[in-house]
């Protein structure tokens, strides 16, 4: 091989890496349109349990004490999660649960504790009538909690006692 040759072979490999790394150095443009989410293990993703938890929130949004003022003024809907209840001496059942929190808003000072009861126990009878139309097996099942706007939990339901005594701290 002659020395023009190996030259040129020279000059085109240079010119070879150069190309490539120039190309390499340049931004990759994102796809057109919204991206969906990287993670979603705390986002609810699927479609008709989106419409449920947006009924709820709704539903929520519209109880009001008898001067009009909103029960509560935040409603929010978290994605299910399993849980592990006990059941019996040394037994335990998963089940998959959907927690719903109400904060209570304006209107909750003015009612009594029976008010505040029955309404808590209209919340969770709600949430869960409209869980079981959702005819998932195993049945999605709710757990509501009631905090303050300050996070003082007032109740937290997986089940309606049969006393009527769900609400707590808030005598």
């Amino acid at each position: 091989m002659t020395a023009v040759q190996i030259r040129w072979r020279l000059l085109l490999a240079a010119l070879s890496i150069t190309g490539l790394g120039a190309a390499g150095c340049r931004p990759v443009k994102a796809p057109a349109g919204a991206l969906p989410p990287a993670y979603t293990s705390n986002q609810i993703t699927d479609p008709a349990l989106v419409a449920v938890a947006e009924g709820i929130k709704t539903w929520g949004a519209a109880q009001v004490d008898a001067g009009g003022k909103p029960l509560y003024s935040r409603v929010e809907v978290l994605s299910p999660v399993p849980i592990v209840q006990p059941y019996g001496v040394g037994v335990f059942q998963q089940e998959l649960r959907l927690p719903v929190i109400f904060t209570t808003g304006p209107g909750w000072s003015g009612h009594g504790l029976a008010e505040k009861e029955a309404a808590v126990a209209l919340a969770f009878e709600h949430i869960s009538a409209v869980l079981k139309d959702l005819e998932r097996e195993p049945p999605l099942q709710p757990t509501l909690t009631v905090q303050t706007p300050q996070g003082m939990e007032l109740t937290w339901i997986n089940r309606l006692d049969p006393n009527g005594k769900n609400v707590h701290g808030d005598d």
